[in-house]
């Protein structure tokens, strides 16, 4: 297999390298081109693409993020939910081809985690191992459990149909009997989530992310083919929103805040109800919640902010947790 990296994909290569992560399933949109401005917005970091192939074409994919000091690239990368493969079983070499190319750049160590679930992602996590790498997830990492959510339903009746759903629809008429709406957020309401998010990240002992990083998300989102955004609002105030992702069929539940205040409904349900409704009409199967905290994560604060979610399902979904290795 050969890997060739490049900082920019345009025409041809573009579009193929579209197709073939919008093809795999396994693929995310934090692997998607688009996303490169975002990632770079997030953090001190340059971004390039790489397309690995074999005889018959293309085989795998990555954006890959590698950050930066001075203005020179440190000797280390990482690939967020990816590298894509459209068979697992090409993950191994796909893998081995991406870290000789990123040696052959200066780097000397990186991370991937693949974007496989369940049974898949066991099988890669194994695949990952016979590669050379090894399970460096942990708790406050990116999720590697999550939540998710059939979009069946014709109308809003079998949306959320079934005793499985019944604390949603409780939660849902709590909600509309205190006045609180749900609707498409706006260009005025970053401002609001943005305030929102600050709080609950202080409230966790992190740092919210810089301007240029919440611009980057408003653009990314503006296009309904990769995301939406929205609000919910009671007495005259939005006390909560959210912002979803989409990648083909999937649509992910990616960023929301509420105020601290204690109301007389779940603040972030009408919101979730609302973008679940928007992922249905636009053709998405699947709803994922965003990721809950790992079997055996004990902490409170996590436990706590993803409480709400378990009321749309309880199934837990296992992702590929984060592997790191030599280059």
């Amino acid at each position: 297999m050969h890997c060739q990296l490049t900082t920019e994909l345009l025409g041809p290569a573009a579009a193929e390298y579209d197709a073939f992560v919008l093809a795999s399933p396994a693929g995310h949109a934090a692997q998607t081109r688009a996303w490169a401005e975002l990632a770079r917005a997030g953090a001190h970091v340059k971004t390039c693409f790489a397309v690995v192939r074999d005889e018959g074409g293309v085989v795998g994919s990555a954006l890959v993020l590698r950050p930066v000091a001075l203005g020179l690239g440190m000797p280390w990368a990482w690939v967020e939910r990816g590298p894509v493969v459209a068979d697992v079983a090409s993950l191994p070499q796909v893998t081995r081809a991406l870290g000789r190319a990123l040696r052959r750049r200066g780097v000397a160590r990186f991370r991937v985690m693949p974007y496989w679930a369940n049974d898949d992602a066991a099988r890669a996590e194994e695949l990952l191992r016979s590669a050379g790498l090894a399970d460096v997830q942990t708790a406050d990492g990116p999720h590697a459990c999550t939540l998710r959510f059939g979009l069946g339903g014709a109308t809003d009746a079998d949306l959320f149909a079934g005793k499985s759903k019944e604390q949603v629809r409780w939660r849902a008429r709590q909600a509309e009997r205190a006045g609180a709406t749900a609707r498409r957020g706006e260009d005025r309401d970053w401002g609001r989530l943005r305030e929102m998010y600050r709080g609950l990240m202080q409230a966790q002992g992190k740092r919210d992310r810089p301007d240029a990083w919440w611009d980057a998300v408003r653009r990314f989102v503006s296009d309904d083919a990769r995301g939406a955004f929205f609000a919910c609002d009671h007495d005259g105030t939005t006390v909560a929103a959210a912002v979803v992702l989409r990648h083909g069929g999937l649509a992910t539940y990616a960023w929301g805040a509420s105020v601290p205040d204690k109301l007389p409904f779940s603040k972030a349900i009408p919101a979730l109800v609302a973008a679940i409704r928007w992922a249905r009409d636009v053709g998405c199967h699947t709803f994922d919640l965003g990721g809950v905290p790992m079997e055996g994560d004990h902490d409170a604060k996590r436990a706590a902010i993803a409480t709400f979610k378990y009321d749309f399902d309880r199934t837990r979904v296992r992702l590929v947790r984060e592997h790191a290795g030599w280059c």
